[in-house]
């Protein structure tokens, strides 16, 4: 409780969702008188916090949303945001790494939630891929669906019949169609 109340209300409320939906509703319900309130003077609240342009371009791509238990991490967050920055006008990939569980599916996620970073930086929208451990029908079926969605608007209608073929057309497609 103590690491809770250094946080902002978000993490408050955060946590008093967490005891709701994970069964400690008992627990939750002594917390519930000081469960802050969402003042709308806000520039945004974390709760929603998105425009509905956003949520569509995000949706689209199919980024993650934000998980029920959402607890904000603005530093890991703004550094992810600052090396998509970076990248600028030039072509390149920002990776973020780390064990199992850690969070960083939820921290990319947030960055991208940013109305400024995406009108600048990804003006045609995102397209979010999982990958984790594949075998190669399921790497396979993931880079056919890639491509699917990146060439929407193309003449090429076969999917890739195998790996390197798929890995091919998505090499040429970033260069080419979506260098950033």
């Amino acid at each position: 409780i103590n690491i809770i109340l250094t946080k902002d209300n978000n993490s408050y409320r955060s946590f008093y969702n967490a005891l709701l939906h994970e069964g400690y509703r008992d627990l939750a319900a002594l917390l519930q008188d000081g469960i802050p309130a969402i003042s709308s003077g806000n520039r945004k609240s974390s709760m929603d916090g998105m425009t509905s342009h956003v949520k569509t371009i995000l949706c689209e791509g199919g980024v993650p949303q934000r998980p029920v238990v959402f607890v904000t991490r603005p530093k890991l967050v703004d550094a992810i945001k600052k090396k998509l920055y970076c990248l600028g006008s030039d072509p390149g990939w920002v990776t973020v790494y780390g064990m199992a569980g850690c969070g960083k599916t939820v921290l990319t996620a947030e960055a991208l939630r940013d109305p400024q970073l995406l009108e600048d930086y990804f003006p045609g929208g995102v397209h979010w891929i999982s990958v984790g451990k594949q075998d190669k029908a399921g790497l396979l079926i993931k880079l056919q669906n890639l491509c699917s969605r990146l060439e929407h608007d193309s003449t090429v209608s076969q999917r890739p019949l195998n790996i390197e073929e798929a890995k091919d057309r998505l090499r040429l497609l970033m260069l080419r169609k979506y260098p950033r």
